[in-house]
């Protein structure tokens, strides 16, 4: 995440013309804390996955202690001390504060009677069971010990004796208190660690809220990390706002670009030549976000920026060719696929994929001509490097005299196919507004609007970006399904998942039939029935083209294996 925040700030600097101080950033801001509350946190540090997205409606945080909390409590020791819940509840005033033991309260106040953090499991153990250093740090060392759950047995008949002669808990409470504390023995976190993370995840929040065109694109080319795929990341870009331009050997990079978009949304004419936004116009809010500016975080300068995707995205193309490619763009523009063909010397299989990706649609010539155009123009440079003296000598490359037929252009199917197939994600598209009007046909609800649907039975269609099986949640499989408005999280019981796994496993594109649940403002859909969309979806005038399907499938089960 530093890498991409660090991407983030040279490209604000090189396109707005101005330097944002993150060290001088006000901790307080509402609009980052009122983002993060409505969990629009896809690619922010720490905050990202699913389950923090289920936890920060309810909690809300409002100061960066209370995202020190936010950090910390989603870890399998505040799961397996049943912190969690109980934190949620006090945090929404659901239920009072409470404490064990009132020994517990100093310990515990700064998390509304939960534990949370080593350090507090290292006070309990002097202040309330009477350890003495040397034995608390016995503790310390069996929460630091891989499978340290022996050593925590050892110590367990002396912290129950001692909470109850020292403290004067009873022997049930001190159990309680012990079993708690025993969660953390191998999953403890670190308030200081905690307190580290909460600033780079409000930092990251400040940026995907002012620059979001600048911070996508850092991430982009971080990856892989984080918890989502570039096609998620670039659909929620899309749903801030921001253009989101294709591959184009003309103009992308190596690396994922800002492009300057003339405040259209769209790329600006060929040859325009126009990278950034001409005349930077320097605003408050880029430096140093103070007073009126804390109402306006959306800098005049970062609007109008769209996001070129970059030529890694293109399954083949490696960092040494990218750049190989960048440095022959230089000599000008591609007047024809021969022209390509001559000047960069890719293999056959690579320009087949370029195309299909449309990478090479800013020839103005369609897919299908150029893909006739290439099976006779491409074995001429077969075997050519494309750099070096060989690489230099002329080639008397033409079109070939035969004229393509009169071919069909792809259906939008096959071209997202191709897209997914080559890129892992379309640009132009999100594959399930394909499926809207069966979707439709068969009462599925967009994402978007589960949040105003009543509890109970409720269907939906989507295109799965996350599988989690973790190993605290006892069987229980989580999905993170997205469709062209936004994601739901999906929750498989374990009875569910053995019925269910096997269309799971092998399909991305799903219809699932469910409950919803909705506690605060969270909503969430025990699943009941899945079947795969394609399929479904044909039976009621869906799309038909069963090769579209199986590329987009294919890809995105590569994805999630």
């Amino acid at each position: 995440m530093l890498s991409a925040i660090d991407d983030a700030l040279r490209d604000i600097q090189a396109d707005c013309g101005v330097h944002v101080d993150l060290d001088r950033l006000p901790e307080d801001l509402p609009e980052v804390f009122a983002m993060i509350g409505a969990a629009d946190t896809v690619g922010v540090f720490q905050i990202e996955s699913r389950a923090q997205m289920q936890t920060l409606p309810r909690s809300r945080p409002e100061t960066l202690d209370d995202l020190v909390v936010e950090v910390a409590i989603i870890r399998p020791g505040p799961i397996q001390g049943n912190a969690v819940h109980p934190y949620l509840r006090r945090r929404q005033g659901l239920e009072p504060v409470a404490y064990l033991h009132p020994s517990l309260e100093p310990v515990l106040a700064e998390t509304l009677g939960v534990i949370l953090y080593q350090e507090q499991v290292m006070k309990i153990a002097i202040e309330v069971a009477g350890f003495s250093a040397a034995a608390s740090d016995g503790f310390r060392r069996a929460m630091g010990t891989w499978r340290s759950s022996r050593e925590m047995e050892k110590l367990h008949r002396g912290f129950v004796e001692g909470c109850v002669a020292t403290s004067g808990l009873t022997e049930a409470e001190a159990e309680e208190l012990y079993r708690q504390v025993a969660g953390f023995a191998s999953f403890g976190f670190n308030k200081s660690h905690a307190a580290a993370f909460a600033r780079t995840a409000y930092e990251s929040a400040f940026l995907k809220l002012a620059y979001p065109a600048q911070f996508t694109v850092g991430l982009i080319n971080a990856q892989p990390m984080g918890f989502y795929p570039v096609e998620v990341l670039i659909n929620d870009a899309k749903r801030h706002g921001v253009a989101v331009l294709p591959v184009d050997l003309d103009r992308s990079r190596y690396r994922t670009t800002t492009e300057w978009t003339g405040m259209s949304g769209e790329p600006l004419p060929a040859g325009a030549g126009i990278a950034r936004r001409p005349e930077p116009v320097r605003s408050p809010a880029c430096v140093v976000l103070e007073g009126e500016a804390r109402r306006r975080l959306a800098a005049e300068n970062a609007v109008g920026y769209g996001i070129r995707l970059g030529l890694h995205l293109v399954n083949g193309i490696g960092e040494e060719l990218g750049e190989r490619l960048e440095a022959e763009r230089e000599r000008g523009r591609y007047r024809s696929l021969a022209d390509v063909v001559a000047r960069t010397g890719l293999s056959e299989e690579l320009l087949e994929r370029l195309i299909r990706a449309g990478a090479l649609d800013s020839l103005g010539r369609p897919r299908r001509e150029l893909l006739w155009q290439l099976r006779e123009v491409a074995g001429a440079t077969k075997g050519r490097p494309i750099a070096g003296p060989a690489a230099s000598r002329p080639l008397d490359l033409r079109l070939p005299a035969t004229a393509a037929p009169d071919l069909p252009p792809p259906s939008e199917l096959e071209r997202l196919g191709d897209s997914y197939a080559i890129l892992s994600l379309d640009a132009r598209r999100q594959v399930i507004e394909l499926f809207r009007p069966a979707l439709d046909r068969l009462g599925a609800v967009s994402a978007a609007r589960l949040a105003e649907h009543p509890p109970g039975r409720v269907a939906i269609g989507g295109l799965v970006v996350t599988r989690q099986h973790p190993m605290t949640a006892k069987g229980t499989v989580f999905l993170a399904v997205e469709d062209e408005t936004g994601m739901v999280n999906v929750t498989l019981w374990p009875d569910a998942w053995a019925r269910l796994r096997g269309v799971v496993r092998r399909h991305a594109l799903l219809y699932i039939e469910g409950t919803l649940q909705r506690e605060t403002n969270v909503v969430n859909l025990v699943a009941r029935r899945i079947l795969p969309l394609p399929e479904l979806a044909r039976g009621v005038g869906g799309p038909s083209r069963p090769e579209g399907v199986r590329q987009l499938g294919h890809a995105a089960m590569r994805r999630l294996a």
